[in-house]
């Protein structure tokens, strides 16, 4: 028999013991439910939006400025962003995300006035056994230092000259698949190889097409379409560091098939198909770390071309044996010099070394030495938004043969929403 004394007590008893055991039953579903959230949480698109405006002034006018040439390169001169006044540049939405546990996926699309692209939209394996790593989709090409980063990665307005003139003005981007392994060492050491489909829409080097083209003396000269993927690459990168210093070297090389046309039904018209194009390039970067948030950057790169196949003229209805063997560099300074790291100062130097192209055997007058240096001042408010100044006296470009000397000032706004981690390499 329970004493009186104890009996309000014991009333509590099978109340407490309930009140336990129903805690004892949630505690784990409340767990379960918590993990079931944080792991959609992983699955949900991480989105970035990146936009660009742009206030532009030349030395010469629009019309002008499009039609200038890069001698052996380019027959026009691209100017988005660079025509006189304000300019809405572009805006990337950039989606990120973990597919399941076994791929992640990565995608830009690009919408500026010209148009609306996708820049990539690739997935990637987790890593594999033995430091492999499997990526598949339409992705940048891991070739040289500078073609794998986005616009708003880039330390100056443009690309380097010899990027221009020989990869695109935009970097190679194209379907395709990258097998990469990282070596088990105590540094970076990576190898990459990759194939691509090889046809492309705009590219001074590459595509993996065929043409047609009717002489003057209505004779037709034609050459099919080469099979396809036709576009490889290899890439070797590596970085380590000593103390303060950091090392970041890099060599690559392309291999495909090369169709280059001017088809305007007029007598200048021609053609240059060459299966068998090479390009190639090394590059080296040194960063010294004065701070926290200070630091100097150099960064230098070469890359050249060789390319040997037919020139279909349609001036006189024949194939020439044509070989095109160029070359240039670039080397470009950027120092962070503020604490806080808002401040960053830069000068670059873009060389063209070598631009030879003989046709059976006879050499085209081509200037060499092409020339263009740029200098910018650039502040960031916060890491969201960045305002750049950039001066540039361009030494490389021709009209009507003759060399005509450009100079440029841009001011541009870089903004972005959302998450945004640091690039590669």
């Amino acid at each position: 028999m329970i004493p009186r004394t104890l009996g309000p007590l014991a009333a509590l008893v099978p109340l407490v013991w309930t009140g336990l055991a129903l805690a004892e039953e949630a505690a784990p579903t409340q767990a379960h439910e918590e993990a079931e959230a944080h792991a959609e949480k992983r699955f949900v698109p991480e989105l970035t939006v990146i936009t660009a405006f742009s206030l532009a002034g030349a030395n010469v006018d629009d019309p002008t400025a499009e039609a200038l040439a890069l001698p052996g390169f380019l027959d026009v001169t691209a100017r988005q962003g660079k025509l006189q006044g304000i300019h809405f540049d572009y805006l990337e939405l950039a989606l990120n995300a973990c597919v399941d546990p076994y791929f992640d996926f990565f995608g830009v699309v690009a919408f500026s006035p010209e148009e609306v692209g996708v820049e990539e939209a690739y997935i990637d394996s987790r890593p594999l056994p033995l430091g492999f790593q499997v990526r598949l989709g339409k992705l940048l090409s891991s070739f040289g230092q500078q073609n794998g980063k986005h616009k708003h990665y880039w330390d100056f307005f443009e690309m380097p000259l010899v990027y221009e003139g020989l990869v695109g003005g935009e970097g190679l981007s194209n379907p395709g698949l990258r097998l990469s392994w990282t070596a088990p060492v105590d540094f970076l050491l990576q190898l990459n190889a990759e194939v691509y489909q090889g046809v492309f829409d705009e590219s001074p080097t590459f595509d993996a097409t065929g043409y047609e083209l009717t002489a003057v003396d209505g004779t037709t000269l034609s050459s099919s379409a080469p099979f396809v993927p036709g576009l490889f690459v290899g890439s070797i990168k590596a970085s380590f560091d000593a103390g303060d210093h950091v090392f970041l070297l890099g060599a690559s090389a392309m291999y495909g098939h090369s169709t280059q046309t001017r088809l305007n039904g007029e007598s200048t018209d021609q053609a240059f198909s060459a299966p068998g194009t090479v390009l190639y390039g090394a590059d080296l970067t040194y960063r010294y770390l004065l701070g926290p948030n200070r630091g100097l950057t150099w960064q230098s790169e070469y890359l050249g071309r060789y390319s040997s196949g037919d020139l279909a003229l349609a001036s006189d209805g024949r194939l020439h044996h044509a070989l095109k063997r160029q070359g240039g560099l670039y080397s470009q300074l950027v120092w962070r010099f503020d604490e806080p790291g808002q401040w960053r100062a830069g000068a670059r130097f873009d060389l063209i070394t070598q631009n030879s192209i003989t046709v059976d055997g006879a050499g085209l007058d081509l200037d060499t030495m092409l020339q263009r240096y740029a200098a910018m001042l650039e502040y960031s408010l916060t890491e969201f938004a960045r305002f750049r100044l950039q001066y540039a006296f361009d030494r490389s470009r021709h009209l009507a043969g003759a060399r005509r000397d450009v100079h440029e000032v841009l001011l541009q706004v870089n903004v972005a929403l959302g998450r945004h981690d640091a690039h590669a390499h």
